[in-house]
């Protein structure tokens, strides 16, 4: 599902749910709450649930900076090569070229994340990723065994297409 261009709308929309695309994405299910299309492309919000051990391998996103806002469970956060422990209510903020990356340590959790690039002739590229190379979701649930969208040698490799980076593996829970 494609978003409408919002880029000269003035006056706001609501995006319901049926309008939203859903990924599953390294285990877990990733929504694009807001596109980069209706916010004239300055910044992208998605909301992630995963189980324990949804995680992300370190990369460093060339420009886009990262906010995440933990809403409930426990995420392990590696920034810049420190560790962080980020609990419901907590956010951490992810300028663009730091590594990082997460792993669910509690037994789900659900955090949103921001992706904003201060470039006006830049598109979020994490919208654009999700919307061109991921597979959707058929449904709004976590994905099972059978089902699980592309491995991460796959998403590797896209990295220099959306302006992201490899920085090294995942963090165990």
């Amino acid at each position: 599902m494609t978003f409408p261009d919002m880029v000269h709308d003035e006056k706001g929309r609501l995006i319901p749910e049926s309008e939203q695309t859903a990924v599953w994405l390294l285990g877990g299910l990733a929504q694009v709450r807001v596109p980069g299309s209706a916010t004239r492309n300055s910044f992208t919000v998605v909301q992630h649930t995963g189980n324990r051990g949804y995680n992300t391998p370190l990369h460093i996103h060339d420009y886009e900076d990262e906010v995440f806002i933990v809403l409930d469970g426990t995420l392990r956060m590696i920034c810049d090569g420190e560790e962080h422990v980020a609990q419901a209510g907590t956010t951490m903020i992810v300028p663009r070229t730091v590594p990082h990356g997460f792993v669910t340590t509690s037994d789900d959790a659900r955090f949103l994340t921001i992706h904003s690039t201060p470039q006006p002739d830049r598109r979020p590229q994490f919208d654009l990723f999700l919307e061109a190379e991921i597979p959707h979701a058929r449904t709004l649930t976590l994905p099972t065994e059978d089902v699980g969208g592309p491995d991460l040698d796959h998403i590797i490799a896209l990295g220099s297409t959306y302006a992201y980076r490899y920085a090294g593996p995942p963090p165990a829970p």
